[in-house]
């Protein structure tokens, strides 16, 4: 028996917004919004120039099952497909449920979504011979949360078994609990490929059977950073040999840029400049948006915070950038540097600068007191700041960005 051959897809969220970015540059804008449609359009040209056997979409094919312009632009996506002889089997996922709306397009026969009632089994046949017996099961419903991978089975028709899910497997945190999965639940279905989704990052969880996540096609969010793709896949003798596939149009990075070293702006210049050359290089010629965060203690710290010497920085690295090919857009860096202070030595002081310091050693010890201290300083503005996003910064790294503010002011660095 020939090997099977396909693409393992999934969470291609067509159309998805980019709410949180900063793309007033009109260049930056056009290719977001293009991007995701750009993603599945390469999916579609790859399974046409690798003349795979099938598709298999893990669930989330749109970001918003009511946007007219991602169903109009999948039903084009299909037709070629179709044209090329390449059948395309879904899943349905918590973005793109069975009881969403439709704009009722009509797709080819070749498209086929999974039963969302049952675990449906369905045979692929090439020139006569059996290849492989695909089974899936969609969502009815956006939130899923009954655990679905419990139904799946492999049959004993003989050949490969393949698995097709949109699941969260091992409850992981930070995204949402929909259609829980255990590997054991998994490995007890005996497939010898699950093709999975919703976890947006690209992971194999198991070569024997092999488990994997596809990740997005084009990452959404600074979240969703690195290089992102599908799977072409071929199986022979049981075994599942991967190949990651780069499809994304842009590229995501978020770098701590370590300047103690700097002794001026310049130096800082210099540093950021030659972040966003490594991101240009690791995004492999593709157009890449970088977040930076400064850290370190430097001297250029004095004069990096006065008025807008920051801003004025990165607007001038904007120009820079987005003038090179591929071209880089700093979508945001943040001042996390502080005042090259001692403070261990400061920490022996007899002064009232000791005192903060030795005050502030106690503080890191005591979390609940840090917590209850932090909130009480936020209450007053947390309507307009919103809840502390832990990403962003910690209750400790408040408490003791607060006491280098104010070392900065004693020492008058400022």
């Amino acid at each position: 028996m020939r090997p099977v051959r396909f693409i393992h897809a999934a969470d291609l969220h067509l159309d998805a917004p980019f709410a949180g970015v900063d793309a007033s540059d009109p260049r930056v804008r056009a290719a977001l919004v293009a991007s995701t449609l750009e993603a599945f359009e390469r999916i579609a040209t790859l399974c046409i120039e690798e003349a795979v056997d099938f598709l298999l979409i893990a669930g989330d094919v749109y970001d918003n099952s009511r946007s007219m312009a991602a169903q109009l632009f999948f039903q084009r996506q299909a037709v070629r497909l179709s044209e090329a002889g390449v059948p395309v089997f879904i899943a349905r996922g918590n973005h793109d449920p069975a009881d969403g709306w439709s704009a009722g397009l009509a797709l080819p026969p070749s498209v086929h979504y999974f039963s969302t009632r049952d675990v449906e089994a369905i045979p692929v046949e090439r020139d006569g011979e059996l290849l492989c017996t695909l089974y899936g099961r969609g969502y009815e419903r956006a939130a899923e949360t009954r655990d679905l991978a419990k139904g799946f089975a492999r049959a004993d028709t003989g050949g490969v078994a393949i698995g097709v899910l949109h699941t969260n497997v091992g409850g992981r945190e930070g995204v949402a609990n929909y259609a829980p999965a255990s590997m054991e639940d998994l490995r007890a279905a005996r497939m010898d490929y699950w093709a999975l989704g919703h976890i947006h990052k690209p992971e194999v969880l198991s070569e024997t059977p092999a488990i994997v996540y596809a990740g997005c096609p084009q990452g959404r969010s600074p979240k969703e950073d690195g290089v992102r793709g599908c799977y072409l896949v071929e199986i022979a003798g049981g075994h599942a040999e991967m190949r990651f596939m780069p499809t994304a149009s842009i590229v995501w990075e978020r770098l701590a840029l370590d300047v103690s070293s700097a002794s001026g702006l310049d130096d800082i210049r210099e540093a950021m400049r030659g972040a966003c050359d490594g991101a240009r290089s690791r995004a492999e010629d593709r157009p890449a948006i970088v977040r930076l965060d400064l850290t370190g203690r430097t001297e250029a710290h004095a004069p990096l915070v006065r008025g807008t010497v920051l801003e004025d920085l990165v607007r001038d690295l904007r120009d820079e950038q987005l003038a090179a090919a591929p071209w880089v857009w700093v979508d945001r860096v943040r001042d996390r540097t502080s005042a090259a202070l001692d403070i261990a030595a400061l920490r022996d002081a007899q002064d009232f600068a000791g005192d903060l310091v030795r005050l502030t050693d106690e503080l890191l010890t005591d979390p609940s007191l840090m917590e209850r201290l932090v909130a009480e300083a936020l209450g007053p503005i947390e309507g307009s700041l919103g809840a502390l996003d832990p990403a962003d910064m910690s209750v400790s790294g408040l408490v003791e960005r607060a006491r280098d503010v104010c070392l900065d002011r004693l020492e008058g660095e400022l």
